[in-house]
């Protein structure tokens, strides 16, 4: 007699299960940070909406936190998949640029487009911040982030015009940081009411106004 055929466990459904649970979490948590912010939203509140039990949201993402820090990366991106920003086409089409001044027209497209979508969560992270150190320091972390990403930008402007000095180096990166601040846009696009073009228009302008100080090819 042949042994009798061992069966393996197929976990692919249970996984699919546990990724449809974690975005339904994500969504009711990011839903609720909008309507109510940050301190005000509690876990069970997040459950209740999400439809499962507080103890599934903690085995999820740990912490509300996480949960915060999750939502404000997804809204970056557009979706949950695990690609950087900086590999996504909005960013690709930047740095396929020929020129430091179409790239900077590029790049405006590209900080409009993700303000669109990520500023308002962004906005529930910096008004919390003030209160809870954790979410502070959450912020203290974006912050780096965003100027690491304005650096690599700046990099690619300088090897455009044939490179830059240090301090016009830094220059151009603080620049571009302050172009791509989520306050910048919640202050004229939120508060102001600026329309998404005009704002599109102010940030090319205002880069290539910097830009013009520099040496050209």
């Amino acid at each position: 007699m042949g042994k009798a055929a061992t069966r393996r466990y197929d976990a692919t459904g249970r996984q699919a299960q546990a990724q449809v649970t974690r975005a339904r979490i994500l969504d009711a948590a990011q839903r609720l940070f909008l309507e109510q912010g940050y301190s005000a939203t509690s876990v069970a509140q997040i459950a209740a909406a999400a439809g499962v039990s507080a103890p599934t949201v903690f085995a999820a993402y740990k912490s509300k936190v996480n949960l915060l820090k999750e939502a404000v990366d997804v809204a970056i991106v557009g979706d949950a998949d695990a690609v950087p920003l900086a590999q996504r086409p909005v960013m690709r089409r930047v740095h396929e640029a020929a020129t430091a001044a179409e790239m900077m027209g590029r790049y405006a497209e590209a900080v409009t487009e993700v303000g669109n979508r990520a500023v308002p969560i962004f906005m529930v992270a910096y008004r919390a911040a003030d209160a809870d150190p954790e979410i502070a320091g959450l912020v203290a972390d974006l912050d780096r982030q965003r100027l690491a990403g304005a650096g690599m930008i700046a990099d690619a402007v300088a090897a455009r015009l044939g490179g830059l000095g240090t301090e016009d180096h830094a220059a151009l990166r603080d620049t571009i940081w302050t172009m791509n601040s989520p306050q910048l846009y919640d202050l004229l696009v939120g508060q102001r009411g600026w329309p998404v073009s005009r704002y599109r228009d102010w940030i090319e302008t205002t880069l290539l106004a910097h830009l013009a100080g520099y040496p050209q090819p």
